[in-house]
């Protein structure tokens, strides 16, 4: 490497040395925030959606209490010709169900004679699943999951308030977070009954912290802040104690939270009580039937040590840098001041258009110089492109999360949350250009066949065959989403006569009942299709669904395989 003479005088060099250290300094701190924020913005991503996945298994949960309550083994309890083997059977069936879910911790079939006396409950114990004797049965009448739901309609259900376990009868989940979750039971019109699962929380976040990264917390507090959930036992549930122990006074910056119900994520430093950085995010929750909507905050917790230590390599490549410019400064100061003061120019506008994220300067580094400036600028460029790398990086993984959260994973359709989004759109468009769309709700008559008969493999195989189908079928323009389960939702747009409709809802199901290929095994598709019409039917997206299913509800009614408009006192069927 060619040396450069000294010529003059010290004040040049020390001229360089501080422009080096400025430089290496702004870098630094622009470097290690954008790494913060890509680093917030990732755990928000993953609190929505561990947030979603919380409210969907509280749905979930919720539909399969309401399903036990509808089974005729629990009508059959209630029945007149009711013997010891009806309650016996209900009794296997709670069995079955605490098997394969986890989280429940009891389940129990309650009469409304008798003061609400149990008939049939079924726990689990230290030495696994146990039914209770009739003579340690209770009457539990006067508990709000008996009597306000035997208030409810068929279908109904019952959501609690997160709380601590502390009724007589099952030890295992005393003095643990537990939701309860109810539905009647009917016969003849009559609630005459109801079915209780008690939900452990900290069972169920245990699995959903299970797809987590290893060290992150959740937190979980109602909706005036107390803990419910906490990596902390002690400070679960302070408030039935004695001790209040909020959330908004471990995290000052959640106060405002509870009022404008936006999520917040920020990075906290390293205190006395954590020895690292943390990214942290927070994120309000509303679970239950809409009617009974109950709020909390969901939070994560998430250690950084990754992030500290690029920001320390990042922290040593800029002392390099910047003790390698001042050598560089101070060797070149006394011999071609001249020629060098433009390069070195040139170099700080460069480092400065990187640190302020503006367009990148590099053609304007000396790389072709064989001296120390030379050495610098590439050493420079190189440390740009690798920090360039790394929030490329960040960003795409940062689009990956966000494409999962609004795409169903099975079938690739989108998710119910973006069809509504999309959904409000076109109703906005059709409200400013005056013409109709149709929301059409489908769902599969013999996917539970499907699923019994050949397995889950096929269900899965089903239900992407059909929604291969379907995105054949449609118009362009038109939306299509994966609602839950079995279901589909359409949103055909510029619908002139409902005509346009009929014809594009005959074709879905006559392709549907064509044979499908499901591997070894040929199946025909039937589906249940309900229509309502903007802006007929409603001018609100929630609505319109809302009456499609109802609409979907009475094709299946009349018959199956059939569609039926919400308006319309008679189904239309397949043509």
């Amino acid at each position: 490497m060619k040396s450069i003479a000294l010529k003059y005088g010290m004040w040049f060099a020390l001229f360089g040395v501080i422009a080096s250290v400025v430089t290496a300094t702004v870098s630094y701190h622009q470097s290690r925030g954008l790494l913060a924020k890509s680093a917030e913005r990732e755990l928000a991503t993953t609190t929505q959606l561990l947030s979603r996945k919380f409210t969907n298994d509280i749905a979930a949960i919720a539909k399969d209490v309401a399903f036990l309550s509808q089974i005729p083994a629990a009508k059959t309890v209630f029945s007149a010709d009711n013997s010891p083997l009806a309650a016996q059977h209900m009794a296997d069936i709670f069995k079955q169900k605490l098997r394969l879910n986890q989280s429940y911790f009891q389940l129990r079939l309650i009469g409304a004679a008798n003061y609400g006396r149990e008939v049939v409950r079924v726990e689990r114990s230290g030495a696994g699943l146990r039914e209770v004797e009739p003579s340690e049965l209770e009457e539990k009448s006067h508990y709000p999951y008996v009597f306000r739901s035997l208030r409810l309609p068929p279908n109904g259900s019952y959501i609690s308030e997160v709380d601590v376990h502390s009724e007589q009868g099952v030890k295992l989940g005393q003095h643990q977070p537990t939701l309860k979750i109810a539905a009647p039971v009917y016969v003849d019109d009559l609630a005459v009954g109801v079915v209780v699962v008690n939900l452990g929380l900290a069972s169920l976040f245990s699995q959903l912290q299970a797809d987590l990264p290893e060290g992150v917390e959740i937190y979980l507090a109602n909706q005036q802040g107390d803990y419910l959930l906490h990596p902390d036992p002690e400070k679960q549930f302070g408030f039935h104690f004695g001790h209040r122990y909020l959330i908004q006074q471990d995290f000052p910056k959640l106060a405002g939270l509870f009022d404008d119900l936006r999520p917040r994520s920020y990075v906290l430093e390293a205190s006395s009580e954590v020895g690292h950085q943390r990214a942290v995010s927070f994120i309000p929750v509303f679970y239950g039937p809409e009617q009974q909507s109950k709020m909390a905050v969901l939070g994560l917790a998430s250690p950084l040590p990754s992030l500290r230590h690029i920001i320390d390599s990042l922290a040593g490549s800029m002392i390099k840098v910047s003790l390698g410019l001042s050598l560089a400064g101070l060797l070149t100061s006394l011999l071609f001041a001249k020629f060098l003061s433009q390069p070195i120019r040139n170099m700080v506008l460069a480092v400065k258009s990187f640190s302020s994220e503006q367009a990148s300067n590099t053609h304007l580094l000396p790389r072709h110089r064989n001296d120390e400036l030379g050495l610098l600028a590439r050493s420079f460029e190189a440390m740009s492109l690798q920090i360039n790398r790394q929030i490329s990086e960040l960003k795409r993984n940062e689009a990956n999360l966000s494409y999962m959260a609004n795409h169903d994973s099975l079938t690739g359709l989108p998710t119910r949350a973006l069809f509504m989004e999309q959904l409000r759109k076109l109703i906005a468009k059709a409200a400013a250009q005056k013409t109709k769309l149709a929301v059409v709700f489908i769902d599969l008559d013999n996917f539970k066949q499907v699923n019994d008969s050949l397995g889950h493999e096929a269900g899965d195989r089903l239900l992407q065959e059909v929604s291969k189908v379907l995105h054949e079928t449609i118009r362009v323009g038109d939306l299509l989403a994966r609602f839950a389960g079995d279901e589909f939702l359409l949103a055909l747009e510029d619908i002139g006569e409902t005509q346009q409709a009929d014809e594009v809802v005959n074709a879905v199901l006559r392709r549907l009942a064509k044979e499908v290929n499901l591997g070894l095994h040929i199946q025909p598709v039937y589906a249940s299709v309900g229509i309502s019409l903007y802006p007929d039917d409603g001018v609100e997206a929630q609505e319109l669904i809302r009456k499609a299913d109802h609409a979907m509800y009475k094709a299946k009614s009349n018959g199956r395989n059939q569609f039926s408009y919400y308006q319309l006192p008679s189904s239309s069927s397949l043509a």
